[in-house]
């Protein structure tokens, strides 16, 4: 589809669901006025029941049917939050065909300036890759995604079954909004993953001790026994009391280890109902692809389990009510309740729980990057080679507009492996690096790749282009940037194959002292198991083609100025760059005066 198509698409479900959410809210508006009507209809019945003693029989019943509509109001209303997210998600996707992706999470807590590549690339942060792709909304999920950007890459299979995953993602729309809209909906605090492992990880003291098993089971009901023949017989009231005191005592002497108990589980029931929404949608789904076969066996009874969860942890917040809590406790030891129930259930299922949440987060991840390749069916997914071989025709950059992108060819092996890029400013050679480095991460994540052609090798990708000084560390620009070179050479002198970018190194040193440098450097990456490419204004390297012939090969992008106007073609050519702009655009700024033409210059004189 072309993006017109693919607005139009999103346009006419953001109409469907508009359409649905107009019904809902009828028919919410209804059930209101209606809950209302019983409720009023329960207050007459009240008070001329005190009259008339036969109305109040039929208390119960009106009670019913407006805990009935209470209830159905509440599922109404659920469903429509859902469909509203769901609608909002018509309204990004639009947003984001227009290039506009601010409104996604930019991963700007996965920024790191010392990161091998992801700060090079923009692979984090306001604008970038993680910001275009990321339909995650749990931090967990964002997680997934951010490790599949940033950390070395998996093996060639796995890398092959992740891509299979997307390519039936890309064609599960409803599937992929519906996990959206619930994750949207999941409150999770920051904290909330570390405190339910802080949880499932705290001991037993009620579940399996005798003791309180008994003790749990013969007690309210005595006590409760106790306390309605209290009401009829005189003479019990001083045992209703007692027995009620007994239970306070019991509880007393557990409260500190009850209060930490719901530390750690309360307030979790949404973000868990929602998880459990997750996991119905990924458990109910057919799927062919062996990565989302395994995700969908691993939500059997996941959701049911989950939820039942959550039920649990709000019966257990009933406790933060005074007046509930002093009631119950008084009559059935709730508190010791909950805790019995809930360690019931985590001995059963804790060490399950984790992985049943992070089957919701990963395929979070897999519907972030299915939406990607959805909206670009253009783009192809890489072939992972064996070798160290990468290779792409008609590449450009994800992030750049269609109409706007310019697209070079690319090829590297292990015979010629440097590539020594010359150029103009501006001209393109740190976007081209940096188009190569961002599907390379693409590619290795097992997302689609904006190109025609693509194949990449299980290679890890480190770059030098943004490196920074730091006050903190006392450390200077010139001395982070030799840093960066020695880790990325103790690397290569360990075996490991690498894709190296490099832009403009040496910069913080003298002209002659660069060249020097960025000699020596490239003659003993000449030596290692590396594809690099190097950009950089210093023609002298490409005098390096010669000594190492075949090994390195000279590229350029190159500035055009006519009729005194300076333009780019941005097309990688083969060769040397042979003009430049530093001159023209200084004097054409008014930085500089104008370099007068020979003859008048001499007249001048």
């Amino acid at each position: 589809m072309t993006n017109t198509e693919l607005r139009d698409f999103y346009e006419k479900r953001k109409s469907v669901f508009s359409d649905s959410l107009q019904v809902i809210t009828k028919k919410i508006n209804i059930i209101s006025n209606v809950r209302l009507a019983v409720a009023l209809l329960f207050i007459v019945l009240v008070y001329f029941g005190f009259s008339n003693y036969d109305l109040l029989y039929s208390l119960p019943v009106v009670l019913f049917a407006f805990i009935l509509l209470v209830r159905r109001h509440a599922s109404l209303f659920e469903k429509k939050t859902h469909i509203q997210h769901l609608k909002h998600i018509q309204q990004d996707e639009v947003r984001i065909l227009d290039c506009d992706f601010s409104n996604n999470s930019s991963g700007s807590e996965f920024v790191s300036a010392h990161h091998p590549y992801t700060h090079d690339l923009d692979i984090f942060g306001e604008g970038s890759l993680f910001q275009y792709l990321n339909r995650t909304s749990t931090p967990g999920g964002k997680k997934f995604l951010a490790r599949w950007l940033s950390s070395r890459p998996p093996g060639g299979e796995e890398i092959r079954n992740r891509q299979e995953s997307i390519k039936e993602l890309a064609a599960k729309t409803d599937f992929r909004q519906e996990i959206e809209a619930c994750g949207r909906q999941i409150d999770e605090q920051p904290g909330d993953q570390g405190r339910l492992d802080d949880w499932l990880s705290h001991p037993a003291f009620i579940f399996g001790r005798p003791f309180y098993r008994i003790i749990l089971k013969v007690l309210p009901p005595v006590t409760i026994t106790v306390v309605i023949v209290a009401f009829f017989v005189d003479g019990l009231t001083g045992y209703a009391v007692l027995a009620a005191g007994i239970q306070w005592v019991i509880t007393g002497l557990h409260i500190k280890r009850v209060n930490a108990f719901h530390h750690y589980i309360s307030h979790k029931k949404t973000m868990l109902e929602k998880y459990a929404s997750m996991l119905f949608y990924i458990r109910k789904e057919d799927y062919t692809s062996g990565l989302l076969r395994s995700l969908g066996g691993q939500a059997q009874e996941a959701d049911i389990k989950v939820k039942q969860l959550a039920s649990l942890v709000s019966a257990f917040d009933a406790r933060l009510n005074s007046m509930t809590n002093l009631f119950v406790n008084s009559l059935l030891l709730y508190d010791l309740q909950c805790v019995y129930r809930l360690e019931q259930w985590k001995e059963h299922n804790a060490a399950r729980l984790t992985g049943w949440l992070d089957t919701t987060r990963q395929m979070e991840a897999l519907c972030s990057l299915g939406t990607f390749a959805f909206n670009h069916p253009q783009f192809v997914f890489s072939g992972i080679n064996g070798d160290q071989t990468l290779s792409a025709r008609a590449m450009g950059h994800p992030l750049l507009d269609e109409e706007e992108r310019v697209t070079n060819d690319v090829s590297l092996d292990s015979e010629r492996s440097i590539m020594i890029i010359t150029g103009a400013n501006m001209a393109g050679k740190s976007t081209f690096l940096r188009s190569l480095g961002v599907n390379v991460v693409l590619a290795l994540s097992g997302a689609p790749v904006c190109a025609e052609e693509f194949h990449c090798p299980v290679i890890d990708v480190r770059s030098g282009m943004r490196t920074a000084d730091s006050l903190k560390e006392n450390q200077s620009y010139f001395f982070a940037e030799l840093n960066r070179l020695k880790s990325i050479m103790d690397e290569l002198r360990k075996g490991t194959p690498l894709l190296i970018l490099l832009d403009e190194i040496l910069k913080g040193t003298n002209s002659t002292d660069k060249q020097a440098g960025s000699v020596a450097l490239v003659k003993q990456l000449a030596a290692q198991p590396c594809l690099t490419l190097i950009a950089t204004h210093d023609l002298g390297l490409g005098e390096l083609e010669n000594v190492y012939p075949g090994k390195i090969t000279n590229y350029c992008f190159e500035a055009n100025i006519e009729n005194d106007q300076l333009s780019f073609d941005y097309k990688l050519k083969r060769g040397l760059a042979q003009k430049m702009n530093a001159t023209f655009l200084m004097e054409k700024m008014g930085i500089t005066p104008p370099t007068a033409p020979e003859g008048e210059s001499a007249a001048r004189r």
